[in-house]
């Protein structure tokens, strides 16, 4: 049975006054613990250590080369860093949730590029066919430069990947969440909103 100061660490732990311990296993010698930039921060930085592309789903896979383990009821949420903006890339599933409880895989991040490699090229292409069409008269030349273009613009992925190896790619954050049981009733109880829809409460 838990005495009363492991109960008062528990919650003090609980609230952010005493750290909670979570194990951590790096799967590759080149892993970078997360850890806050700042004192006070709520998300930890994630570091790349490797990162392919995935041409069928025109995407890069970030590896992070940890996994964790948490205690049952905490989970780990993964959000872009404030710097994101600086890209044209968003996370794929928006906002990753990992099941650390549960999970003991790689902690790995996809990334999408707003525009697709597909996209990328169409626009060498028509931007070179335009150049071409004022210096060649001869139209197989026209067309060869611009899929010359084309092929130059697709042909390294790598070029356009938001991140490189060694940069803060994303940050997490740990949080508790409740054990859910669903209780069906006929009503729900009456709100100043009640049924209420997108808007409602103005601009």
């Amino acid at each position: 049975m838990a005495t009363e100061k492991t109960w008062k660490y528990m919650v003090n732990e609980a609230i952010g006054l005493e750290p909670m311990e979570i194990k951590i296993k790096k799967l590759s010698e080149n892993a970078v613990i997360p850890k806050y930039a700042i004192d006070g921060d709520v998300g930890m930085d994630l570091t790349a250590i490797d990162v392919e592309y995935d041409e069928e789903k025109d995407m890069y896979i970030y590896h992070t080369g940890i996994s964790i383990e948490s205690p049952n009821h905490y989970g780990v949420l993964i959000f872009p860093r404030s710097s994101n903006r600086k890209t044209d890339a968003y996370i794929c599933n928006h906002v990753p949730v990992i099941d650390t409880a549960v999970y003991r895989g790689e902690i790995m991040i996809c990334f999408k590029n707003r525009d697709s490699l597909k996209q990328i090229g169409l626009k060498a292409e028509m931007d070179e066919l335009l150049n071409s069409l004022q210096v060649y008269k001869d139209p197989s030349d026209v067309v060869h430069k611009a899929y010359m273009a084309y092929d130059e613009a697709t042909k390294n992925p790598m070029k356009y990947a938001p991140y490189e190896v060694g940069d803060r790619i994303c940050q997490m954050v740990l949080i508790p969440y409740p054990n859910v049981l669903f209780k069906e009733v006929g009503e729900l109880s009456e709100t100043e909103r009640g049924e209420k829809g997108f808007g409602s409460t103005g601009k």
